[in-house]
């Protein structure tokens, strides 16, 4: 067992064994959140702060506050091993581990997504991409990949899986061998750099980058001496009605009392150009029972959001905490189930 694993088995065991209040003064301060009442929001109250105006156009934020009738271990183990797909108010259509180091047979789910409109489009626009101008966000050497396996006439479907199993194997693989850096997206708008927008995110609020700089220094996205993920996957999803392919890592570390988490979503191949998730989890008594408190912040770079500007921009953020208050629900039902 890695040093790294073993530090997080010791803060699971402690942090079960010695349950403890936390000090909301202080370890809220890096949030938008303070003067937090956890007694009130025991019957499942959720907080949420829509993000201000960020100086990277491309992106938006939000945070939200609220408590889980679970441990902090259990939270964290959830977090690596939920899967989104089983809930249908969040319109994943596929979810899927991969292993650490994964191959083009690992992507065989792609074979098995639903027939809707929204996968359509995928399956659609690939039969008819153009290598020299692809509809779909890839680099030019992944857009000619497209040409050989057109010339093998296979079927829409075969052609949609086979093309998207090479590349999302080779952006993972890329990512977990420290070359995130010379990962790109070919747009109408230039040449857009993955590793750019990870880090206009993350940076785009000090105190939070700050917290978390720790757990993001051994990560693909800072450093090539790197921990292993909690997990990696790939994913199928729906924006505004049109399919979106994704890869994405989960890095986990105790600070503290707390347990730490970042799902990061490097590569999108439409709508988006990457979404991180934090979360910092506390153990907290409330009435008598111990259980953990939950903050959490979502990031996301997408192309739409720097041509909006004043109430247009505002209510996209109004939208982005209606979903994440869908997906905080979704997750907080996985513990209901077992209570």
């Amino acid at each position: 067992m890695s040093l790294f694993k073993k530090s997080l088995l010791l803060a699971a065991i402690l942090l079960a064994a010695n349950p403890l209040h936390a000090d909301l003064n202080s370890d809220l301060a890096f949030t938008a959140f303070s003067n937090v009442d956890v007694n009130a929001m025991a019957g499942g109250k959720l907080l949420q702060v829509r993000g201000g105006l960020l100086p990277f156009e491309r992106g938006i934020t939000s945070q939200s506050l609220f408590i889980i009738d679970a441990t902090p271990a259990q939270v964290q183990d959830k977090l690596v091993h939920w899967n989104p797909a089983s809930h249908s108010k969040l319109d994943v259509w596929i979810h899927q581990p991969l292993p650490l180091k994964p191959t083009v047979a690992d992507f065989a789910g792609l074979a098995t997504l639903p027939d809707n409109s929204s996968v359509n489009y995928q399956i659609n626009t690939t039969a008819k991409l153009d290598p020299k101008n692809p509809a779909l966000l890839m680099d030019k050497n992944e857009a000619q990949l497209i040409t050989q396996l057109q010339a093998q006439k296979l079927d829409k479907k075969a052609l949609f899986v086979a093309f998207w199993s090479q590349v999302l194997n080779g952006r993972v693989n890329y990512f977990l061998n420290g070359k995130l850096d010379v990962e790109s997206y070919a747009t109408g708008d230039g040449e857009i750099h993955v590793l750019g927008e990870i880090n206009s995110l993350l940076r785009s609020d000090a105190k939070v980058y700050a917290e978390f700089h720790s757990l993001l220094v051994n990560t693909p996205v800072y450093s090539s001496t790197k921990a292993s993920p909690a997990a990696l996957y790939y994913d199928c999803f729906d924006v505004q009605g049109y399919g979106v392919l994704g890869t994405g890592a989960v890095f986990q570390a105790p600070k503290g009392n707390a347990i730490q988490s970042v799902d990061i979503e490097y590569f999108t191949n439409s709508s988006l150009y990457t979404t991180i998730e934090l979360e910092k989890i506390w153990p907290i008594t409330v009435n008598g029972k111990n259980v953990s408190l939950v903050w959490r912040e979502d990031l996301v770079s997408t192309p739409n959001i720097s041509y909006l500007h004043g109430v247009e921009r505002l209510a996209s953020n109004m939208l982005m905490l209606q979903e994440v208050q869908t997906a905080v629900e979704a997750f907080r039902s996985e513990f209901a189930k077992h209570n």
